[in-house]
């Protein structure tokens, strides 16, 4: 992920006004859209929104990762929605009957699953039908927000048509459909990862690390670090050639960085990001912890909880393992032309370097 080295074309107010307009309408299909996505996980049902339930009203069935003696799951995960529910709750009983009876219909809520909002019975802020859809609708705007940011740094930074076509993939594809209405650690880390990747194209390396770090250490899906390796890597690497962790570009050649990475100024630079992240780390998962250690009652972390389980000899095992075609279908069905797409790039990249190689090597042998 290499940003180019000059600077990006400028943008005039006629384009600006584009973008922005076609932005409001990703946002506007995302949110609008997210109801009628299905819930395809049960996890989904009885691991986030049956907790998230009690957390709001003191009810809800508990699966066994939640139970104590496992704790497999991290409440720091539940109480942001927690929060956000509650902002909704207030804002609906102080809306006029007339508002909140168009909301369902905005929000592609069906008539079946809908509570009048004028029975004398139902608080607005009861109808939890509503609350339901208003949440979904709104994880689909953050991850319109995120799909958004990771996309104009493309433009900016790579190029305005490659913008345009990974939008309108993005967009048609069943995959992101799905997942952006999700509430589901893989898809709040698909989030997180775009806000970081969108970071680090700018050149902003810390914050790249610290959006990774909350995908890692508080949504309490701790695999999804192998996605960060190459965001970790990238920094370190930029701090070394350029002694500047938050610099906008790593450039020069492999002679000059070894030249300059040999000093103090390197070997400082360096440090600043290991210990940075390593503070972020920390202060992430002390607050992760002391919100696991109210509701579960004992000092615990669901994440090493999670990943030990999941580690050890059966425990990945427990409802059986998927042979190596279900992902290509997986792929396939969610993505379709763009996993072609992905697999070959791989290939037509390594050969494009072996060609300009070899093309080099020859004009470098006739001088």
């Amino acid at each position: 992920m290499i940003a180019s080295s000059s600077p990006p074309p400028a943008t005039s107010p006629r384009q600006q006004s584009w973008i922005a307009a076609l932005s409001a309408l990703y946002v506007a299909i995302r949110v609008s859209t997210a109801n009628l996505s299905p819930i395809t996980d049960c996890d989904e049902v009885f691991n986030y929104w049956e907790p998230l339930h009690f957390v709001l009203y003191g009810t809800g069935m508990q699966t066994w990762e939640y139970a104590p003696q496992y704790a497999l799951r991290t409440y720091a995960y539940l109480l942001p929605m927690a929060g956000v529910a509650k902002s909704y709750q207030f804002l609906l009983d102080r809306l006029p009957v007339v508002v909140v009876e168009c909301l369902p219909r905005l929000l592609f809520l069906t008539q079946g699953s809908m509570l009048s909002s004028s029975s004398s019975f139902v608080l607005p802020s009861e109808n939890k039908p509503l609350l339901f859809a208003m949440l979904r609708s709104t994880l689909a705007f953050f991850s319109s927000y995120a799909e958004l940011s990771l996309l104009h740094s493309v433009h900016d930074i790579l190029s305005p048509h490659l913008a345009y076509w990974m939008a309108f993939l993005q967009l048609t594809a069943a995959g992101n459909f799905h997942a952006c209405s999700a509430y589901l650690p893989s898809s709040t880390v698909m989030i997180l990862w775009q806000c970081s990747a969108a970071n680090q194209f700018r050149g902003r390396d810390g914050w790249a690390i610290f959006w990774g770090l909350w995908a890692v250490l508080a949504v309490g899906w701790p695999f999804c670090a192998v996605l960060f390796v190459s965001t970790g890597g990238w920094a370190l690497w930029r701090a070394y050639c350029n002694g500047d962790g938050d610099s906008e570009e790593c450039g020069g050649s492999m002679s000059n960085v070894a030249g300059r990475g040999a000093g103090q100024t390197s070997r400082r630079a360096v440090g600043k990001v290991l210990i940075r992240t390593v503070f972020h780390a920390i202060v992430i998962q002390g607050i992760v912890m002391a919100i696991d250690d109210y509701f579960y009652g004992r000092t615990v972390s669901p994440i090493w909880n999670i990943f030990s389980y999941n580690a050890r000899a059966g425990g990945d095992e427990l409802y059986g393992v998927e042979p190596l075609s279900y992902y290509v279908k997986n792929l396939a069905l969610n993505f379709n032309v763009v996993t072609l797409l992905g697999l070959s790039s791989l290939p037509i990249l390594s050969l494009r370097v072996l060609v300009r190689t070899s093309t080099t090597s020859d004009e470098s042998t006739r001088k």
